[in-house]
């Protein structure tokens, strides 16, 4: 069953709501999350699935926009709108006012309806779309923490458990670096064009070098865990031990 029911009005804020759908749905997984125009299958009867999935979820987020509570249908009670939170807060679920952009206000007990003053002291949160991003990992980080189910379901942090294969650090490397993994788990390296610091990965050191005026010259300093080889396409080649 979903855990995320994401509460609408037509017209006012419903491109909001698509897209906290979208993102809430690539995080958590499209099956916890209920918005009605999709999660409402073709010939069931809307009205018991929008009862039942408001009845259900745990946390209901009811998208406010700049005129919402100004809405004429709102002060009906037949309206869907107020009939999904109203649900929700019944079933002692979380009720959560999405204040669509910074245009819009925090509500007012005076201009709700009675039963819906309780919503205008809840606590509440903005999505900016300026800083869409930003807000929309913080609502899922949220409900994270209003769910155990939503935790568990989490897309957004790698599992630390997971090995990771091979880590390659390059500073202030200028020209091609090409970085490749052996089949035992050694890291080969080729860097070409450098100007700077360059720091490499587990694995040999091959340095090429095709023009030099005078000696040749290679600094190496650190921790090498690999044979170090240089070549001079001049007549003179350099050991290591020179």
């Amino acid at each position: 069953m979903p855990e995320v029911f994401i509460n609408y009005r037509t017209g006012d804020g419903d491109k909001t709501a698509i897209t906290i759908e979208r993102e809430l749905s690539h995080r958590f997984g499209s099956e916890l999350i209920f918005r009605a125009s999709k999660s409402i299958p073709l010939g069931t009867q809307f009205d018991e699935e929008l009862i039942a999935n408001a009845r259900r979820c745990a946390v209901l987020i009811a998208v406010v926009g700049p005129s919402w509570a100004a809405s004429p249908p709102l002060h009906d009670p037949k309206d869907w709108v107020r009939q999904e939170i109203m649900e929700a807060h019944r079933n002692n679920n979380k009720v959560i006012a999405l204040l669509d952009g910074r245009k819009t206000d925090r509500l007012r007990r005076s201009d709700l309806p009675r039963d819906l003053h309780w919503f205008a002291t809840s606590q509440s949160c903005r999505l900016d779309e300026h800083n869409i991003g930003r807000d929309l990992n913080t609502l899922g980080d949220k409900l994270c923490e209003l769910s155990s189910t939503l935790r568990e379901a989490d897309r957004s942090h790698p599992d630390s458990a997971t090995p990771q294969l091979t880590r390659n650090s390059v500073g202030e490397a200028y020209g091609t670096v090409l970085l490749g993994n052996t089949v035992d788990g050694d890291a080969g390296t080729i860097v070409k064009g450098t100007s700077g610091p360059t720091n490499t990965g587990k694995g040999n050191l091959y340095n090429h070098s095709k023009h030099f005026s005078g000696n040749g010259v290679n600094y190496t300093a650190g921790e090498h865990l690999g044979d170090v080889n240089q070549r001079f396409d001049t007549s003179r080649e350099v050991s290591n031990d020179e």
